[in-house]
């Protein structure tokens, strides 16, 4: 940037040879390009004690332009109209000196009493003092030089100058000597526009300039304007106002660009606003060496040496219309001409302010940035702007407590949550967001009265007016919280959203980012009462001492009939009026259980007073013991991966009236995060003689399934009269007297397997053995086993002709009951298989399609005959191994669970024995059994059973129900890998994911048996050393 200076150029002598004219001659000089004339008979004694009675008169050119001052002489012009010298003001001129002397000069000044400081020195042989402006270089004797002065930088002043000066000082004994000649002088202002607002330049009248503040100015120090008039230099301390030609508005859409370059560095450097008054508090601070209040700091500050393009949305910080402008640079040290700065491209202009889009209840609500405002002048810093990288998200930099008007106020009850995305990217000492609902007072986030109205997400220094919610966002990381607000927040009509990140060390750091804000209301939990949905406000109490979690919240589904629960938690819901129970309720419901915890319970309670579960019923989880009151005996439970539908008829276990129903989701242990159960159609009612007393109707079932049972039931209801509209489920448990679903499953699956009562046989009538026969030839015993087919030595074929026999006349006609032995108790995961080790055939093994990993003796005691122990086998060392299993379905009324013993006597008497003539047990296991009692294995083939058959149900007012079953065939086939057939009942509903990866504990996998001894032994304390390890381990 360029600021006008002096500027000195040499020129001929001859240019400037006086033409001698009358001393009634004018002076001619230039005034903004035109000529003025000054007569010569007005002019005066410059300091009338030096000018000896003007006895030496001034010399002028034919033309006016040029003065000669032969001798000592101090005389003075009066200029007509005063002059006006602006801050842009330049003067230029051409001087000859022809003989120096002890001052040589042209003075500017308002009076005749020689000021000289309004005087710029050409020449001089004499040491002057530092008022006056002595020109660098100096004019040397019999040199002609041009001199541009930028004389607005010196003084300056509206029709303040009176007198065109020229001093010649001689003091000297010959007072005659002395020569110089001024020519051309040409006075003209420069550009002086400085602000632009939208594109329409406003100029500023530093001729007007004035002090501002009592006793802080340094008058003496000018302000500097470059040639194109964009830049103001400020030099020097000053407190200075500027005039603007015309006055600029500024409304809250009104952005401000400038540029600022810091040379020296005082106390405080700022550029400001101000209308009449010329107050200072619309200063903008761009450097600072201290700290004043009632200013705006702007952020970075400027350091020495340093230039900055500043942009900002000052209509955010003070709106109104300004006719001046301001320049501060306070210097109090004792250098009060230090300090150096300059301000340049100053421009106003209009911008479109961004929105923030929220969502309120499912509606997009637009928050304009505009009107943002501090939330609390002490806490905010109002140069840190907020920032709108998206449509929906807002950036905080460095220390801010901001208030966004909320342009639609909607309603904060306590069902209202708030979610949103957090990304953290320098953390400071909160970060923050609140909602005010006193429309009058921003400030009030911070109140406690009635509740708390902030919510925190980040910190390093904890205050007491904010709810911490955990966990927090570590730095660099994005979060998505959903906050119950409603718990803590007093409450009202929100008006304003503030964000807050609070820095009191340093308020230009830190860095965080609000995104995809959300307010919603939880749904109404419904529950049917009596037939009719009642929606229930879901207003969540902590229940229990000390047992809750209260961030943790039952997420209601939006149609309010699904509760799903997370974690820890223990949760009262008060209902909208009390409901009694009597000796006829009943309480029905669906309980979905997708990771185990401790406890899941479901209570009633009258008033909160005590809460000691004298109301809940357990209806999962692991814990055994310690229940306290809660009821558990004759509830169902529902286990991982479980879904089951409750019907209880709670006269069993209270009545009374109750105020709140209640859910209970314990676990504390070390992650109380975990634990997922989901509640649905929760329904109260009284229970009424069934509608099908009296009804006759049948129906047909392939599968004699309790679900399809049921169905069948409520398919044919819909022609009995009484019964439309009516559910299945609960009208047969009113027809049986039922205390629960369990009463009702339980007299279905009696009616199915009285079904198949004349169409089963025993597998000890199937065999036409004792039972000592079938379960040692399960463990691996008795001759079918031990003995070895050879030339005229036993003859399987001969020997157990029996299982050919049992095949034909049973297996593909006839239901075929499990043995009742020890081999097949307690299989919870319905799945069985034979492994094998030899074959009856002398010169023959078993095919190898699976490897052992290893036997814990105590899952079959009544095999191995021991208590406890177990045998590994690494490296495949169990030798030639096979084996074939099967499963079956989680309901006895499917098929492959009504015919698994079917399923057995295929696997393990017709293919296993007779057909492969596979035999004997791994040494300590069971040779066929539950997978739970057999050794630990790689895999097993599969076998699957299907039926086609007809399971006919008919009702009659007498008999009730009676079902007959008629068997058409019976089937077996391969169904490859037991892992993967396990797998399909899980897809087809007959089983669980948990179930499926229990069963991967017996089923390891192929290759896993490493991994399958390293996991055991560590159990036993020894470590697996890997591959090639015998069975004798190394202790820990």
């Amino acid at each position: 940037m360029r600021f006008p200076s002096i500027s000195i150029v040499a020129l001929a002598a001859s240019v400037l040879s006086p033409v001698l004219v009358v001393a009634q001659s004018n002076v001619v000089i230039k005034i903004d390009g035109s000529d003025v004339s000054i007569p010569l008979s007005g002019q005066t004694s410059y300091d009338s004690n030096q000018d000896e009675r003007m006895r030496r008169p001034l010399v002028v050119s034919a033309d006016g332009r040029s003065v000669t001052v032969e001798g000592n002489t101090h005389r003075a012009l009066p200029l007509t109209p005063a002059l006006t010298i602006k801050a842009s003001t330049t003067m230029e001129l051409d001087v000859t000196i022809g003989d120096i002397q002890e001052a040589q000069a042209l003075c500017i000044d308002e009076n005749t009493g020689h000021s000289p400081s309004r005087c710029f020195v050409f020449a001089h042989t004499q040491d002057l003092s530092s008022s006056w402006h002595v020109l660098e270089p100096q004019t040397p004797e019999g040199e002609t030089r041009h001199y541009s002065i930028p004389i607005g930088h010196y003084f300056w002043g509206v029709n303040k100058y009176n007198y065109l000066a020229y001093m010649q000082d001689n003091d000297s004994n010959d007072r005659d000597s002395g020569s110089m000649t001024i020519a051309n002088i040409q006075i003209s202002d420069g550009a002086e526009y400085f602000i632009e607002q939208d594109g329409i330049r406003h100029y500023v009248n530093t001729a007007e300039q004035k002090s501002i503040g009592s006793g802080q100015d340094s008058w003496q120090y000018g302000l500097k304007v470059s040639d194109d008039g964009k830049s103001m230099q400020v030099q020097g301390n000053m407190h200075r106002a500027v005039p603007l030609d015309t006055a600029v508005t500024i409304d809250v859409n009104t952005q401000l660009d400038f540029d600022f370059t810091l040379e020296d560095l005082r106390d405080l450097h700022a550029l400001c606003f101000a209308d009449s008054t010329l107050n200072k508090n619309k200063c903008l601070v761009a450097g600072k060496q201290e700290h004043w209040s009632n200013v705006f700091y702007l952020s970075p500050q400027t350091q020495q040496g340093e230039s900055h393009h500043y942009s900002l949305p000052i209509g955010l910080l003070y709106q109104g219309t300004f006719d001046h402008i301001m320049f501060i640079q306070d210097n109090d040290s004792g250098c009060r001409s230090c300090g150096d700065a300059t301000y340049a491209n100053v421009k106003l202009s209009q911008i479109v302010h961004p929105e923030l889009d929220i969502m309120v209840n499912g509606v997009v609500q637009k928050i304009k940035a505009s009107t943002a405002v501090s939330a609390r002048d002490d806490q905010d810093t109002k140069t840190n702007f907020l920032e709108f990288p998206t449509s929906v998200s807002v950036t905080m930099i460095g220390n801010t407590h901001k208030a966004l008007t909320i342009t639609e106020p909607f309603t904060i009850d306590k069902a209202t949550e708030l979610d949103f995305d957090f990304t953290l990217g320098k953390i400071e000492e909160h970060h923050t967001i609140c909602i005010v609902t006193d429309p009058s007072n921003i400030a009030s986030y911070t109140s406690t009265t009635g509740g708390k109205r902030c919510f925190t997400v980040a910190w390093t220094q904890n205050v007491g007016w904010d709810v911490d919610i955990t966990p927090q966002t570590p730095e660099g990381e994005t979060r998505h919280y959903s906050i119950p607000i409603g718990l803590w927040h007093p409450g009202g009509t929100a008006y304003y959203l503030v964000l807050v990140q609070d820095n009191d060390a340093n308020k230009l750091t830190g860095k965080a980012t609000f995104s995809n804000i959300e307010f919603s209301q939880r749904p109404d939990l419904v529950i049917n009462i009596d037939g009719v949905d009642t929606s229930v406000f879901n207003y969540q109490l902590s229940y229990g001492t000390r047992q809750d979690f209260e961030q943790n919240l039952i997420e209601v589904s939006d149609d309010g009939k699904s509760a799903s629960l997370y974690g820890n938690l223990h949760k009262a819901i008060e209902l909208p009026t009390p409901v009694t129970i009597t000796d006829d309720t009943v309480l029905s419901f669906t309980l979905d259980v997708e990771q185990e915890l401790e406890i899941v319970s479901i209570c009633f309670d009258e008033d909160l007073s005590d809460q000691v579960h004298a109301r809940c019923l357990k209806l999962s989880g692991y814990q055994t013991r310690d229940f306290g009151t809660l009821i558990y005996k004759g509830i169902k439970q529902t286990y991982e991966g479980e879904r089951k539908e409750y019907l209880i008829r709670l006269k069993e276990f209270y009545t009374g009236t109750f105020q709140y129903i209640v859910f209970q989701h314990d676990n504390d242990g070390a992650s109380r995060h975990d634990g997922i159960s989901h509640f649905s159609d929760i329904a109260l009612y009284e229970i009424e003689p069934s509608c099908l007393t009296g009804a006759t109707f049948n129906f047909n079932l392939n599968e004699c399934t309790i679900d399809g049972f049921v169905a069948g039931v409520q398919s044919s209801m819909a022609s009995v009269g009484a019964c439309a509209g009516k559910d299945a489920w609960r009208e047969l448990l009113s027809l049986w007297d039922g205390q629960s679903d369990s009463d009702v499953r339980k007299r279905i699956q009696d009616i199915c397997v009285s079904g198949n009562a004349g169409e089963t046989v025993s597998f000890d009538m199937l065999l036409d053995s004792e039972k000592q026969f079938v379960e040692e030839f399960f463990d691996g015993g008795n001759k079918w086993n031990y003995e070895v087919d050879e030339a005229g030595g036993p003859d399987l074929a001969t020997n157990a002709a029996r299982i050919t026999y049992a095949d034909e006349k049973f297996d593909d006609k006839t239901a075929i009951s499990l043995p009742h032995v020890h081999n097949f108790e307690g299989c919870e995961l319905r799945a069985a298989m034979c492994c094998y080790v030899a074959a009856r055939d002398a010169d023959s093994e078993p095919t190898d399609n699976s490897d052992a990993c290893y036997m814990e003796f105590k899952n079959s005691q009544e095999s191995s005959h021991v208590r406890d122990g177990y045998s590994i086998y690494p490296d495949d060392s169990e030798g030639a191994f096979t084996c074939h299993g099967f499963a079956w379905g989680n309901d006895s009324g499917y098929a492959d669970a009504a015919f698994k013993g079917n399923t057995l006597f295929n696997v393990a008497m017709k293919r296993g024995l007779y057909t492969s003539k596979e035999v004997e047990e791994l040494p300590g296991a069971p040779m066929c059994g539950c997978v739970e009692h057999m050794p630990v294995v790689s895999r097993a083939d599969c076998t699957k059973t299907t039926v086609t058959q007809t399971i006919s149900v008919s009702f009659k007012p007498v008999t009730q129900f009676f079902a007959e079953t008629s068997i058409t065939s019976v089937a077996h086939e391969d169904c490859g890998d037991l892992t993967t057939h396990y797998g399909q009942l899980v897809t087809d509903g007959k089983a669980t994911a948990t179930e499926a990866l229990k069963l991967k504990r017996h089923l390891v996998g192929d290759g896993q048996c490493g991994n399958a001894l390293y996991d055991f032994l560590e159990t036993k304390g020894f470590i697996y050393p890997g591959s090639g390890v015998s069975s004798t381990q190394a202790k820990k």
